[in-house]
């Protein structure tokens, strides 16, 4: 169900101006949740962009792992669409599979591995579990569609305008569902 955003602004009224974007099972508590799947445990279920928001009406905005399931061109609308409504001041955060990283525990043949789904232990040293899992991400509903390492996450928000770009703590961020190697992720100010 897509909103329009004066029930938005309604629903901020109660849980905050922040807006998480794609919280999948992990929405986060007092914030705005959105997701696509029905089924999620969001208050929003629409696709996105657009972003369900008034020109420079939020605080804040996270999406954590899902800025990959957008192709090029989304991904730059989605940046600009954070923009737009997001206030001056605004944070914007950005956490995506860590592409270099991943790479670069394949090539050194390492004995790593990541659970998914549940109770699932794939070897990152399998070129096909690193594909199942990160290029194309075939165990999920929607595949990774574009990948990412912080110096193309840093690029993207630059050239959208964000100033002030830090890195992400991949392993204790509180907006993170889990701690892990295999993220990594930028936080940008829209300037003042």
């Amino acid at each position: 169900m897509a909103l329009t955003p004066e029930q938005v602004d309604e629903m901020q009224a109660t849980v905050g101006r922040r807006l998480n974007i794609g919280c999948g099972k992990y929405p986060l508590a007092f914030w705005l949740n959105i997701d696509r799947d029905p089924l999620a445990p969001a208050e929003i279920h629409q696709i996105v962009p657009p972003i369900p928001a008034k020109d420079d009406s939020l605080d804040e905005i996270f999406a954590g792992h899902f800025l990959e399931h957008l192709d090029r061109h989304e991904a730059r609308e989605f940046l600009h669409e954070c923009y737009r409504a997001l206030r001056p001041g605004g944070r914007l955060g950005l956490v995506v599979p860590d592409m270099r990283e991943v790479l670069t525990r394949w090539v050194n043949n390492s004995i790593d591995a990541v659970e998914y789904p549940e109770r699932v232990w794939n070897p990152i040293n399998d070129l096909d579990a690193l594909c199942g899992l990160f290029i194309y991400s075939t165990v999920q509903d929607t595949p990774h569609r574009w990948a990412y390492e912080e110096k193309t996450i840093r690029r993207l928000m630059v050239e959208e305008g964000f100033v002030n770009i830090q890195p992400i703590c991949r392993y204790t961020d509180p907006r993170l569902a889990d701690g892990a190697w295999y993220q990594c992720g930028c936080d940008g100010w829209k300037p003042e």
